[in-house]
């Protein structure tokens, strides 16, 4: 599963459009809390996370543990424009990309198709989209 949290929903749907191709059920969070809900029912290999929502957040919320669970990896993203300053070295660490979308929306997709390789090889469960369901 790849989770999308954040709160720009046009940009999520179309990440999620996007990032169905690579074979894994896509699912979209609007908050932190609906993501945590969303993470305790099933592990994501890959968390793609407003950067404000991971760098306002307590380090030792369940969402942050949860999402590097299981050899999940972690992916910040902020909109074009948006000058905020660096995440806290505590989370960084953490994160494998911080990204400006939907500019770099191809190297997302490369690294969750990375990702979904690299979960096959260790053989964590497949968890193919089904033809004809949708994305989100």
């Amino acid at each position: 599963m790849i989770l999308l949290a954040g709160g720009n929903t046009a940009l999520l749907e179309g990440l999620a459009q996007a990032l169905a191709n690579t074979g894994q059920r896509v699912v979209v969070a609007d908050s932190i809390d609906e993501a945590e809900e969303l993470q305790a029912r099933q592990s994501a290999i890959l968390t793609v996370a407003e950067r404000s929502m991971v760098s306002d957040s307590d380090p030792e919320r369940t969402f942050l543990r949860g999402t590097l669970a299981g050899g999940g990896a972690l992916v910040t993203y902020r909109e074009a424009g948006d000058t905020s300053r660096a995440l806290p070295a505590q989370l960084a660490r953490h994160v494998l990309a911080d990204l400006v979308l939907p500019l770099e929306r191809n190297r997302l997709v490369a690294l969750a198709e990375h990702l979904a390789t690299r979960a096959r090889a260790v053989g964590r469960p497949s968890d193919v989209t089904l033809p004809g369901s949708s994305a989100s």
